[in-house]
């Protein structure tokens, strides 16, 4: 994703002009003593789990020690038409029964959240944090102009593609499912094609919406956390053998045979949205 591609929530693919908030700024490997049970071996860049565990999310779900699944299966089925998540039964192991619970999970939570009155700001939760973001790369004297007006640009044109059809205060049920678009434009933090540059920015926002969501309904944290895991798992899991998803450090032996480990900082995931 290039500073000058956009994307929408119902798909359309029409790049959007330039957002009120860019002409308001302007433009100037994890080990463990005695066993380390390492799920995929394979090496990737490093991931950012601002947007979910996957190693969390495979001890959670006691699925640590089963085999990935028939990734060519599952790849043969997308070609033939299938639906991911009918692709993902087709493969079997890790990768359906990531899918299976990321349905369940987002239907729990969708339910949850459904049935709050409360209400969150977008500006708060997304056109502040993104200011702040392009105050900092104008800022960033290691960045060229023509580097800057391009960040700026993509910028904008995220905080549109947000915006676009929300009112100014939101559901948490709708900021869910905006939190969940921008995992799925970010790839849940994993091989994520983004700069350097405007990662922070996307992290931002990300972050910001879920603590708005905790704050208003407090009792959907860890089935959130959960969720964010296992659509981390998810990305993972399709991008093997380019990624590497290991326990983390500070997994016991007895958490990885089935105890919930301690806490670590949708129906299925859908790039098509709000649908």
């Amino acid at each position: 994703m290039s500073g000058g591609r956009s994307e929408t929530f119902d798909s359309a693919n029409a790049k959007p002009s330039a957002s009120p908030l860019t002409k308001a700024v302007g433009r100037p490997a994890a080990k463990k003593v005695g066993r380390e049970k390492a799920v995929a071996r394979f090496r990737g860049p490093a991931r950012d789990f601002s947007y979910g565990n996957p190693a969390k999310a495979l001890v959670d779900e006691t699925i640590w020690n089963m085999a990935i699944g028939d990734l060519e299966a599952y790849r043969s089925a997308l070609q033939k038409g299938k639906t991911a998540t009918e692709a993902a039964q087709a493969a079997g192991g890790q990768l359906a029964i990531v899918y299976r619970k990321i349905s369940e999970y987002t239907l729990t939570l969708e339910a949850i959240l459904s049935e709050s009155k409360e209400t969150i700001n977008v500006g708060d939760v997304i056109d502040n944090p993104l200011e702040r973001a392009m105050v900092e790369i104008i800022g960033n004297n290691a960045m060229g102009d023509a580097e800057k007006d391009a960040a700026i640009d993509h910028l904008g044109a995220f905080q549109e593609w947000i915006n676009r059809g929300l009112n100014r205060e939101i559901t948490p049920l709708e900021a869910h499912r905006v939190a969940r678009a921008i995992g799925d434009r970010a790839n849940w933090g994993a091989m994520s094609c983004l700069s350097e540059e405007l990662k922070p920015a996307y992290r931002a926002v990300y972050s910001r919406i879920r603590n708005a969501i905790r704050g208003v309904v407090p009792d959907v944290h860890d089935l959130d956390e959960r969720l964010a895991n296992l659509h981390a798992a998810k990305s993972d899991l399709e991008n093997v053998p380019t990624t590497k998803v290991a326990l983390p450090a500070n997994v016991s032996v007895a958490a990885a045979d089935g105890n919930p480990a301690p806490e670590a900082e949708s129906a299925e995931a859908q790039k098509t949205g709000f649908g």
